[in-house]
């Protein structure tokens, strides 16, 4: 248990200075910059002060400044780059942290904290290309298309919208 401590203390302590990302280049969202890069100026929305650190040929990757909806979606962010949050090229959310327990498409998807990382495993919601749920954890049990699920299962949908079962 101490060494648990010890290491978890570590942790926090030397986080805020760690390269995590491994990215080599930030750079802080400004309206004219960002809207001649990104294709339709389809991330007009993000708040001032978020930072693009990665851009690949289908998606964009960025830390938001503080707490922010998205389409309609309460998506977390701190000054300090501790939550990712990624894009599509269309503008459509890829990845997010929630900041609060949210249903999305029906689906009760739990919030994201420093916690559920550490001992519960990956809360991140996933979306696909067309905005459909992919993939959550849950906040609450739940019944999903007559299938049975517990608080903290993470499910997963096809672009339809579909369940999918593992097998």
């Amino acid at each position: 248990m101490k060494t648990v401590i010890i290491l978890l203390f570590t942790m926090i302590s030397f986080m805020p200075f760690a390269n995590v990302f491994g990215q080599k280049e930030s750079t802080k969202n400004n309206q004219k910059e960002h809207a001649t890069k990104i294709q339709n100026d389809s991330l007009s929305f993000l708040p001032k002060g978020t930072i693009i650190h990665k851009r690949t040929k289908h998606k964009v990757y960025c830390f938001l400044p503080r707490n922010t909806e998205i389409q309609g979606i309460l998506c977390r962010g701190d000054r300090h780059r501790g939550w990712e949050t990624v894009f599509y090229v269309n503008g459509k959310l890829a990845e997010a942290w929630l900041a609060r327990t949210e249903e999305i498409q029906g689906v009760p998807c739990m919030k994201a904290s420093f916690w559920t990382e550490v001992f519960g495993g990956d809360a991140a919601v996933y979306f696909h290309p067309n905005g459909k749920l992919a993939k959550c954890k849950l906040a609450r049990d739940a019944i999903i298309n007559g299938h049975a699920f517990e608080k903290g299962d993470h499910v997963r949908f096809d672009s339809e919208g579909k369940l999918i079962l593992e097998r």
